[in-house]
């Protein structure tokens, strides 16, 4: 699955990753934040409205697709996180490694990358679909939460599943450090052979540290636990 996902983003990182450290400059609570104004050509895919930094004011996220192409995956999507001051959206974070590109999605690459996002309990909540082909799909949802200063993955849930096959899930909780995975089996009525038992482990894994934001993209990481499946965020 990591394989799949890699893509050629380097120059493009570069770029916003130099426009994300200045923006660090800035207090995210006054108007020395600039004016949010996407780059001519981008083109809007997702938004999401609520409070991200416990100010009672709702913050908006958008996601977008630029203008600069990605080998053999669509277009590189850029993420944008802006503040509501005095009426106006500021722009506070720009974000270039989270969301897939545009055509990341594998079988149905035309229809490009399904992609949600939510606010809720002051965290930023991404869900994207990968579909290695019409029967076999995996989803990751991806929980960021600003704190310390800084924007985090906190949490990070990834499920395989297959029509008549396998449903793998691992489910992170970076902050506590616990894991839980599970498989369980989705039967077919024409198959008379049996399932195999559902099986599942809970257990806590010494992570180094949380996860950040930037630099981090969903379907890279694959770590191998003895006596369990790997983890995979």
């Amino acid at each position: 699955m990591s394989t799949i996902l890699k893509t050629e983003k380097h120059l493009f990182v570069t770029l916003v990753c130099s426009f994300s450290l200045t923006l660090q400059g800035f207090k995210s609570d006054t108007q020395e934040l600039p004016d949010f104004r996407p780059a001519k050509g981008y083109t809007q895919v997702a938004e999401a409205h609520g409070d991200l930094d416990k100010d009672g004011t709702e913050e908006v996220v958008y996601a977008y697709n630029t203008t600069h192409k990605a080998k053999d995956s669509g277009y590189h999507r850029i993420l944008y996180i802006c503040k509501n001051i005095r009426g106006k959206l500021k722009l506070w974070k720009v974000n270039s490694s989270v969301l897939w590109n545009s055509e990341d999605c594998g079988f149905f690459a035309n229809e490009g990358v399904p992609l949600e996002m939510e606010i809720r309990n002051n965290t930023l909540r991404i869900k994207q679909t990968f579909n290695h082909n019409a029967k076999h799909f995996s989803i990751w949802k991806n929980i960021f939460r600003y704190q310390n200063g800084d924007w985090f993955l906190i949490g990070s849930t990834y499920n395989d599943s297959m029509n008549c096959g396998p449903d793998h899930e691992c489910d992170i909780n970076f902050s506590t450090k616990t894991v839980k995975v599970s498989t369980t089996y989705d039967h077919c009525d024409d198959d008379e052979k049996p399932d195999p038992s559902p099986g599942s482990a809970n257990f806590t894994y010494p992570f180094k540290e949380i996860p950040r934001m930037d630099g981090f993209t969903p379907g890279r990481k694959e770590i191998k636990v003895t006596g369990t499946r790997y983890i995979y965020y």
